[in-house]
């Protein structure tokens, strides 16, 4: 449970700034940042801790003394008047609960982070006292002086809070030992070495999942239980023993296929129920864990897991090793795998009960955290089996009925209690979550494994959330996945979301600590996360939407800032198309607003559990329409009083019907469903026998849903809203590359879950004088023109209320193409070195791969100084915090949009000049294959000059003939100035292309302490390679152009070969051919212009392409 990071303390030094000569015997001793269980504070936390140690001979009173782990903020938290006497050792919670009372527990309005951070103690004067270094650190290892106050810092297993640093002390971290393998697939036997760079260390190891324990040498038994009275008259079975036990390393260990080795988990029964055993052994995977012992002090515990098999890996799926100390599981007093002592109890209370059958009298069905055991989790990706996350983490079992399967469904957790690697991570899915504001976050601090349920056929649950999730982020992700215990093959299951506050906050950005969740199951809800006020605001917004008429819009509109709609019709949506039985949904919302999206404060709903579908023998529109349904039950019935949101609704509810409900866009998520577990179900029927997974009536069953639940859907729903018809409308697009059409909330393109690969023309079903709106969305490079068919007008965003079937075309048009480019960009950012004379600085951005750079020259000679001199930071050229969006250019910045945040800037300050010499700029930035630049920045200055002088070299001397404006005025606020060198030619394909700046104003000897100020400093160009119009192309043709993604080149003759380039002349595909046609891919190419010149026969061409 330690994480272990290692830090050799001889590395570290401590740095005295400001330190005073009173330090008044006074010493930071100890500090802890990572306190799981070495002492509490008065009101039972764990926290971090903080130990000022006086080892003078008088008291000191602390008033007005200040700790901080900020050092431009050195009393970020003040003592009160505390006298600290001669040889005390004063506790400081670092708790962030900032309570600075006499008499009380002292907290400081800050944490510590283990990752390591200083902490800065500080007198009343602002003289540093001490500071506590930088260190990282394990979870209940301190950082502490020995001797006490003065001596060197160490690292102690054995904390002191409070007290004398006595115990042993060890300069650097302990770090586990080495595997000479690393984890993953073997084909054939192999000895494992295990090694540690200190000869001094004992190594001890398992074998069998068990925690190294060097007092387990002889090894530890345990009791469990395999049979139990079901009935009142059965005979209880007898306690049996098994064991685990820890090795001393001391020769290389034989790994190989342990599969025809006996069993040892499988052979202990999970439930209360009958024991059924595997006829044969299952297969097997070697497990190991080792740690380091030295001075009675251990590292942190490492796993590896090895597959020996020789046919090699037989999985497309994901596998997971899990290491657990068996007794955790399956001990009849504390296991939480088996039935144990909990259902003797129950039988023994309740001699004539029958209902044997509950989860809720055996030990599976222990909660919380008293119950969950330090597990070693490591994922395999599918195919290769190349281990992709290791992590010491916590495991207990999940669900509730399903607790009494044999294969249970699991939480697996990512703690510092365990490591300092507190997330799992890695891209478990491959799907992202729709509207993510963290699109590609791949840490999880919890994750499940979820297999099987109880509620039915858990195959109906896997498709439903997998056919809503692309569009409704309140479904979990879902990936099947094999899983091994201490090396035993266990089953199929699927890696999913746990969907908690942790999962809330890591993909939407929010705080974990301010995340509300209530928890409703069918009829009843309860709070899951927050406060007893957080579920008064669920109460709250429940009522007003059930005691106001939502007919009133004013109502309706304040419903809606409580309550996200499309969230809450897409859940009711998902529950009434797959008819489910059980109704278990979760509110959740930011207790305290910070955006206006995911974070504004409204209550949001996901979803779960569909194992209960196709139960068509209710009407589910009705049924949840129903306005005296529970009050939990009964929001639908009441928003729908409202005109806007019955239409919001029905026209939802028909998007997703055209789109991931559509009959082949779902059936095909069937039956991928059923073929990517296929290949497994032998092997795991085998391990054990399941019912209602993935049979292949249950595929029939779904793919008649599928085929048949649309139209009997929209039957319903034009039942219930009286509506009259079923509406085909479809849509058509002028020219695909140009652009599409958004129906209500569906993009119709082929990127858009449930569209076609070529969706135009798009047919979708809506209903009779129902509004839907239209949108025409232009792609880069053209523009919306009109509407044509049965709807016309130029405005590109419509409402039209069908009465009959309709046909509608979004035209589109060509802009002009614009053929600048960004060549070179300086982007001022935070890399440039604060308060640093720069010699010159680099580009950031290059678009043709050569390299441009600024270099300067000051008016001083010997520039640049030292701090020591007199003349550091004058007349020179520096970083400063400056920033502004004038000519900020993204596209040279990975199409980041500005941020002041990210922004600096760099000046030259005054003198300009001395002794006749002046400070200027030269700017070196080649124009290979380039023409047509322009030269541009952004500037302002606080007096320091009036002018800046723009001349470039022209191979013997610096000149501005050609320049219109070759001198300009420096204003007071910032403002773009460009220089057009279209008409100088030697600016043209020139690989020794410089420009000069210089400045001029009344008198540029003075120094004022007064600068020049640059931002964002660009050079744009156009290619200069020459090119044939393709309107023009008779022998050679290319299509399409402007393109997306293929190109298609056809000629007369033969083509010999085709060159595609960027607009610097940078080749980027070569093609030699010998055919007379050829398509060309660029979908994974950035949008911009790019040249082809194509060889056939006697004809070569260059021909321009665009592509958007």
């Amino acid at each position: 449970m330690k994480n272990k990071i290692t830090q050799n303390l001889g590395l570290i030094f401590l740095l005295f700034f400001s330190l005073s000569v009173f330090s008044q015997d006074l010493a930071i001793n100890e500090v802890m940042a990572s306190n799981d269980n070495v002492i509490a504070d008065t009101d039972g936390d764990y926290e971090d801790w903080i130990e000022i140690y006086n080892y003078g001979t008088t008291p000191i009173n602390l008033d007005g003394f200040g700790l901080s782990d900020n050092d431009t903020d050195l009393f970020q938290w003040t003592f009160p008047a505390y006298d600290i006497q001669p040889g005390e050792y004063l506790l400081i919670w670092a708790s962030d609960k900032n309570i600075s009372v006499l008499g009380q527990d002292f907290h400081t309005n800050f944490k510590i982070s283990a990752g390591g951070e200083d902490v800065f103690f500080t007198d009343d004067q602002g003289n540093i006292i001490d500071i506590a270094p930088e260190t990282e650190l394990d979870t209940d290892v301190s950082l502490g002086r020995q001797p006490d106050g003065t001596g060197s810092w160490l690292f102690f297993y054995t904390p002191t809070p409070g007290a004398s640093n006595i115990g042993t002390g060890l300069a650097q971290l302990m770090i586990p030992p080495t595997f000479s393998h690393n984890s993953g697939l073997y084909t054939a036997t192999f000895n494992l070495t295990l090694s540690h760079a200190d000869p001094n260390v004992q190594i001890v190891y398992t074998l069998d999942g068990s925690e190294p324990d060097l007092s387990n040498l002889s090894g530890t038994s345990f009791s469990y239980k395999n049979q139990y009275p079901l009935q009142p008259t059965d005979t209880p079975g007898p306690l049996l023993t098994s064991s685990y036990i820890s090795n001393v390393y001391s020769a290389p260990i034989t790994i190989d296929d342990r599969s025809p080795d006996p069993d040892v988990l499988t052979i202990k029964n999970p439930h209360q129920f009958d024991l059924i055993t595997p006829l044969n052994p299952v297969r097997k995977a070697t497990v190991i864990k080792a740690k380091a012992y030295v001075s009675g002090i251990e590292s942190e515990t490492v796993s590896q897991t090895y597959f020996v098999w020789s046919g090699g890996n037989p999985y497309d799926i994901p596998v997971i090793s899990l290491q657990i100390q068996e007794n955790y599981l399956f001990d009849y007093n504390d296991g939480i795998y088996t039935s144990g002592v909990d259902f003797d109890t129950w039988r023994i209370e309740n001699p004539s009960n029958t209902q044997y059958w509950r989860p809720d009298w055996n030990n599976y069905w222990r909660r919380g955290s008293d119950w969950e055991y330090p597990t070693s989790v490591e994922l395999f990706e599918s195919i290769t089996l190349n281990s992709v996350t290791n992590v010491n983490g916590g495991m207990r079992i999940h669900g509730n009925n399903s607790r009494a399967l044999a294969i249970k469904n699991l939480r697996l957790y990512a703690r510092s209690d365990y490591s300092s690697q507190n997330t799992f991570e890695h891209d478990l899915f491959n799907v992202s979550i729709p509207d993510a504001t963290v699109a590609n976050n791949n840490e999880f601090k919890r994750i499940m494994l979820r297999g099987n349920g109880s509620g039915g056929p858990v195959s109906y649950d896997v498709v439903f959330n997998r056919a809503m999730q692309p569009i409704y982020n309140g479904v979990a992700r879902i990936q099947p996945a094999i899983h091994f215990i201490n090396g035993e093959y266990w089953g199929l299951t699927a890696i999913r979301d746990r969907i908690d506050k942790h999962h809330f906050a890591l993909n939407f950005d929010l705080d974990d600590d301010d995340i509300v969740m209530i928890d409703c199951k069918g009829v009843n809800c309860e709070l899951d996360e927050g406060d007893n006020p957080d579920f008064d605001d669920y109460i709250d917004m429940r009522d007003y939407i059930l005691n106001n008429n939502m007919s009133v819009q004013a109502n309706f509109d304040q419903a809606a800032s409580m309550l996200d709609m499309k969230s809450y019709i897409d859940h009711m949506v998902l529950e009434i198309f797959a008819a489910n039985d059980s109704y278990e949904r979760v509110f959740w919302k930011v207790r305290t607003p910070v955006n206006n999206e995911y974070g504004d404060g409204k209550w949001r709903v996901t979803v779960q559990d569909f194992e209960a579908s196709l139960n068509d023998n209710i009407n589910w529109m009705e049924h949840w329409a129903d306005p005296l349904n529970n009050n939990n039950e009964a929001l639908l019935g009441a928003l729908l009083e409202n005109t806007d949101f019955q239409h919001q609704f029905i026209n939802r509810f028909a998007d997703v019907m055209n789109t991931v409900l559509e009959t082949s866009y779902f059936n095909d998520v069937v039956n991928f469903t059923f073929t990517e577990v296929s290949p497994y179900l032998v092997e795991d029927e085998a391990r054990y026998p399941k019912t209602d997974f993935y049979e292949s009536s249950e595929q029939t069953d779904l793919l008649d849903w599928g085929t048949n639940r649309p139209n009997a859907q929209r039957t319903q729903l034009q039942n219930y809203f009286n509506l009259n018809s079923v509406i085909d409308i479809t849509l058509d697009v002028s020219d695909v590359q140009a652009g599409f059409v958004k129906i209500n909330t569906i993009e119709v393109k082929e990127e858009t879950p449930g569209v076609s690969q070529n969706p135009y023309p798009w047919v979708g079903k809506y209903f009779e004088a129902i509004p839907v709106t239209l949108e025409a969305i232009a792609m880069p490079g053209y523009e919306f023109s009109h509407w044509s068919g049965d709807v016309t007008g130029t405005d590109n965003m419509l409402t039209v209320i069908p009465s009959t079937n309709m046909q509608v075309q979004a035209n589109f048009t060509a802009l002009p193409v614009n053929t600048e480019e960004v060549v070179y960009f300086w982007l001022m950012d935070s890399d440039i070195p604060n308060d640093t004379p720069l010699l010159g600085l680099d580009a950031t951005y290059s678009n043709n791969g050569l390299l441009a750079t600024i270099n300067y020259t000051s008016c001083l000679t010997g520039y640049p100084f030292d701090e020591s001199h007199p003349d550091w930071r004058t007349a020179s050229f520096e970083r400063k915090n400056s920033p502004t969006d004038l000519n900020y250019m993204p596209e040279a910045n990975t199409n980041i949009p500005y941020s002041e945040d990210i922004m600096k800037g760099v000046q030259i300050k005054q003198p300009f000049q001395f002794g006749g010499a002046e400070n200027y700029l030269e700017f070196e930035m080649p124009t290979d294959n380039l023409e047509n630049i322009k030269f541009s920045f952004a500037v302002e200055t606080n007096g320091a000059a009036d002018t800046i002088l723009l001349d470039y070299w022209d191979g013997s001397a610096w000149v501005d003939a050609g320049l219109a404006n070759a001198t300009v005025t420096v204003p007071d606020d910032y403002e773009v100035r460009e220089f057009d060198f279209s008409n100088i030619s030697i600016a043209n394909d020139n690989t020794d292309f410089k420009i000069r700046m210089r400045f001029d104003g009344v008198d540029m000897t003075v120094d004022n302490g007064d600068e020049v100020r640059l931002n964002n400093i660009a050079l744009t160009g156009e290619s200069t390679l020459a090119v044939k119009d393709p309107s023009n192309a008779d022998i050679i043709k290319v299509y399409p152009n402007p393109t997306y993604n293929f190109v298609n080149i056809e000629a007369k003759q033969e083509i010999q070969n085709a060159s595609l380039f960027d607009i610097f002349g940078k080749l980027i595909q070569n093609h030699s051919v010998n055919k007379k046609d050829l398509t060309i891919n660029m979908e994974n190419l950035a949008a911009g212009i790019y040249f082809l010149k194509v060889s056939s026969g006697a004809n070569e061409e260059t021909l321009k392409l665009i592509k958007r």
